[in-house]
Parts: structure tokens; C-alpha cells; sequence
């Protein structure tokens, strides 16, 4: 028996994993009850990615000695792999009653705790680990990954690095370090660190991805359009790879880089003349066509991807538009403290506007329509609208039947260049005397209705709004000109306007 356990142990060192399992399987015939036969078939299974049958053999370890650590802790971390955090925590709790020296366990409790976005407890569990051994991989590539996502990059950067003398091979320790690097502003070691990673695999368009960007801070534009045109391919054209294309073509822009945009605008047009963030953006920055609005597949596909950090996005862009209208409110009905309105948040995204449109139509409802699923299932979560549509506008105001006595629209006309169908669409919508308040980004680049600017947002002239809202029965109530957003180190003006229908 020694000879043959001695045999496949050696398999298995060697990374002959399924020859292994074969001996194992064998042996566990012979001796179905040897519980460290039956733990190294489970970990067979587990090297072969065959992870339920791995989670059965060590579940069958466990029943043969309910109170073995090393079956406790290989079956906790099948659990937590699974997904079943709740027995995955219990087993590994229990283990630490046993041994309170298990690593393993303390790893487990913190990956449970993170991905529950636990942050703090997840970095207590993992700082067990570390203090029983601060030369474990895993401890400290975990703690990298968790300062990192409490935005603590020093410490981040510290674990990455203690990870990468331990293990120099692995690519999740260099792209930690390249990302706290980034988040650091130390732009020339977060390339140093991509390209290790990159070393260890080239095929991740992420990668890519991410040091395109840290050339792109360095201003080595060269580099930064290639490594970006490379995640681009690499992912067979992914939406999230095209939009981070198109702003950095945007950004260019600003740089006056006009050899490099017009080289990989025309590329990326020509390769991919089906996507339609390629070809908006693209036709943005080489200013080729202006289309009267922006293609519904190209707002879906753009806002799909932004959905999940939408709002962290905002505020680091110093976004005032929902602001800019709140305090519009607020002077409106100073004297009243809960009118009774029927209210549409057009275009509500996750619901930055419907956070104070709420205590305006406690009575009749708060509404809210937008062309992102993914961004109305964020706003869904707020608990705070009435009813959610899934629409484009024009096509919203045309069809639907009800009445409000708002409309209300932040940001959103920025993806619309002729306004005319919407401005119609929502007087036909408002009851008599119902208000309609929006922002418009201001055209200060030609004397135009409205411009395509390279951002792929649009840009409204004073005067065209003013013509569209009074040839649709409005009066207009204020115009109030105002800082919208940042772009990059550009400060993005545009108008506040309020009118009331007047019939």
C-alpha cells in the first residue's frame, strides 16, 4: 500500500492529476474508508476543475471523521466555491473552534466576507492568516486585493508586492500592483507592472486595457492607442473595450494627437462598421457625419456597461445637473411642502433625480422611463418610483397615454442633436400648466441648433431651445447658465430650463 500511495502522491506532485485520481481510486476500492485516500481523490477532482465532484469526496472525509480540520477546511472552501456561504462560514467556523491555527479557514471566512463586500471583517479574517504566516501567497495577495477595493492603495501596494516575492509567476499579483500604482499616480511603475502581467499572459484584453491607460497618463499616445486597439481584438470587439476606445479617442482630442485619431478612428470605423459605439464615437471625433440623435444600440450598450458604478463615476466627474435642478425646486415650491404631482423622471438612469423628485409627488407617483435595463434595475433598488419603463423617449412620448404634471430630463438631451420630436412629445404629455425642467450641455463651438462634439455628446444652442419649447406651447420660466460637469480637466457648461405649458 505504502508503494502505490507513495506513487500516486508523486503523480499528483508532478501535476498528473487525473493518472493520480485513477491510483487514488483504485487505492480508495481497497481502503474505501482511509480518510487521506479519500481527501487527495477530492483534491484530484479539485485540480481537474471537477469541482462538485470534489466537494462530494471531501464531504465523504468528513463523514468518516467529523472532526478532521483538513476535510473541514477543503470542504468549507468547495462550499464557498459553490457559493453556499452560509455552510462554507459554519464549517470553517467550526474548524477554527478545533484549531484556531487553520489558515485555511481564516481564508475562507475572509472570501466569504468579501464577496459579501464585508470589507473590514474580510481584512480582519485575512489578517489572521497573515500573522500565522506572513509568507502565504493567498493572505497576502487577498489583503492586496482588499485594500485595493477600500481604496487604500498604499497598503495595496505593499501586499502586491510582498505577493510577488513569494510567487513572481502569478498575474493577479502584478495587476493589483499595476492598478494601486495607477490609483497612486505613479503611472511609469503601473506600466512596469502591466507588463509583467502581460509577460505571464498577453491574452488578457484587460490587461491591455488597463496599461493603455497608464500610457495614456504618461502622454505616450503611441503606445496607449495600440495597447487599446489590442483589447479591442483580443476581445472580439466587447462593448466595455470599444467605449474605453472611444473616450480615449476623445481624450486624444484635446491633445490635438490628429494623426494618431485620424489613423485608429478610420481603423476602427472600417472594422467594425456594425457596432454602433464604434460608429458614433468614431464619427464624433473625426466629425464625418452628425446623425440627428444617438443610435438607441449605441445608448444601451453604453449605459449597460456604466450601470453598476454609474454614480461613483458622477461624482468623481463633479456632476451638478440633478443638483441644478433640486435647488430649482426647492425655490419653486418654497411655500409648498408637498405638492401634488404625477411626475416622469425621463430618462432616470439609477435615479439621482428621482432621490428629491420623490417628495414632490408623494400623492400621485414618481415615474420613470429610461433605455438601460441595467440602469432601471439599479434605480429599482431605491424603492422610490411609482412605475419603471423600458423605452427610448421619442419613441415613449409617442406612444404611451398618461398625463404628468412634470417632466423632468438631467443630462439627458446631451444624446439627442434635434429635440424637436421630444420637446413635442413631452407637451403632449404634460397637463395643462405642467412643468417641464431639463439641462442642455451649451454649443459654444459654431452658431449651429446643435452640435456632435467629440465626446459624442451633443451641444444646444440658447436660441434653438428657446424657438422649440415656445413653438410647443411653453412659457418659458427661467434660464439659468451653469456648470453641468467635468470632462477630463474641462469644466462642461450648458443651461438650466423651466417652462410651464401654457394651454
Amino acid at each position: 500500500m505504502l508503494k502505490t500511495i507513495s506513487s500516486a502522491r508523486h503523480l499528483y506532485n508532478i501535476g498528473d492529476y487525473q493518472q493520480a485520481l485513477q491510483e487514488y481510486l483504485d487505492l480508495a476500492a481497497t481502503y474505501p474508508k482511509n480518510v487521506d485516500i479519500i481527501l487527495m481523490i477530492g483534491n484530484c477532482y479539485d485540480r481537474l476543475e471537477q469541482k462538485k465532484e470534489a466537494m462530494s469526496w471531501y464531504e465523504k472525509a468528513l463523514h468518516e471523521d467529523k472532526n478532521n480540520i483538513l476535510a473541514m477546511s477543503n470542504y468549507a472552501t468547495s462550499l464557498y466555491e459553490n457559493q453556499d456561504y452560509k455552510k462554507a462560514r459554519q464549517l470553517a467556523q467550526k474548524a477554527l473552534k478545533l484549531d484556531s491555527t487553520n489558515i485555511q479557514s481564516y481564508i475562507n471566512l475572509g472570501n466569504i466576507e468579501y464577496l459579501e463586500k464585508n470589507f473590514d471583517q474580510a481584512l480582519r479574517n485575512y489578517e489572521q492568516a497573515y500573522a500565522l504566516n506572513p509568507e502565504n501567497y493567498i493572505t497576502c495577495v487577498n489583503l492586496a486585493n482588499t485594500y485595493f477595493d477600500m481604496k487604500n492603495y498604499e497598503k495595496a501596494a505593499d501586499f502586491a508586492k510582498q505577493s510577488i516575492k513569494q510567487d513572481s509567476n502569478q498575474v493577479m499579483s502584478w495587476t493589483i500592483l499595476g492598478n494601486a500604482e495607477f490609483e497612486l499616480e505613479n503611472y511609469a511603475d503601473s506600466v512596469k507592472a502591466f507588463s509583467q502581467a502581460l509577460k505571464l499572459d498577453s491574452n488578457d484584453y484587460w490587461l491591455h486595457n488597463y496599461i493603455s491607460q497608464a500610457y495614456q497618463k504618461l502622454a505616450n499616445w503611441s503606445e496607449a492607442f495600440s495597447e487599446a486597439w489590442q483589447a479591442i481584438e483580443l476581445s472580439s470587439g466587447e462593448d466595455s473595450q470599444h467605449i474605453n476606445f472611444g473616450y480615449m479617442l476623445y481624450e486624444s482630442s484635446l491633445e490635438k494627437e490628429d494623426e494618431l485619431i485620424q489613423k485608429y478612428a478610420r481603423l476602427w470605423l472600417q472594422k467594425y462598421p456594425d457596432n454602433q459605439i464604434a460608429q458614433h464615437m468614431g464619427n464624433s471625433v473625426l466629425n464625418d457625419s452628425i446623425p440627428a440623435r444617438a443610435n438607441d444600440e449605441y445608448l444601451k450598450n453604453i449605459f449597460d456597461v456604466f450601470a453598476p458604478d454609474f454614480e461613483q463615476v458622477l461624482a468623481s466627474l463633479e456632476y451638478r445637473a440633478p443638483q441644478e435642478i433640486s435647488e430649482y425646486l426647492q425655490s419653486l415650491f418654497l411655500k409648498q411642502k408637498n405638492p401634488k404631482l404625477k411626475i416622469l423622471d425621463a430618462g432616470c438612469g439609477t435615479g439621482l433625480c428621482g432621490n428629491f423628485l420623490k417628495s414632490y409627488s408623494k400623492l400621485l407617483g414618481l415615474y420613470g422611463v429610461d433605455i438601460s435595463e441595467k440602469m432601471l434595475s439599479e434605480a429599482k433598488k431605491k424603492n422610490i418610483y411609482h412605475k419603471l419603463y423600458c423605452d427610448e423617449l421619442e419613441h415613449f412620448f409617442a406612444t404611451q397615454k398618461q398625463q404628468f404634471d412634470m417632466v423632468v430630463s438631467a443630462d439627458v438631451f446631451t444624446y439627442f442633436g434635434d429635440l424637436s420630436k421630444v420637446v413635442s412629445g413631452v407637451s403632449k404629455s404634460l397637463t395643462s400648466k405642467g412643468r417641464f425642467i431639463f439641462t442642455v450641455s451649451e454649443n459654444y463651438v459654431n452658431d449651429n441648433d446643435y452640435f456632435l462634439h467629440s465626446s459624442g455628446r451633443y451641444l444646444h444652442s440658447q436660441k434653438y431651445i428657446e424657438n422649440l419649447l415656445v413653438n410647443n406651447c411653453f412659457l418659458i420660466e427661467k434660464i439659468k447658465k451653469c456648470k453641468l460637469r467635468n470632462e477630463g480637466s474641462n469644466q462642461v457648461f450648458g443651461f438650466l430650463f423651466a417652462a410651464q405649458k401654457t394651454n
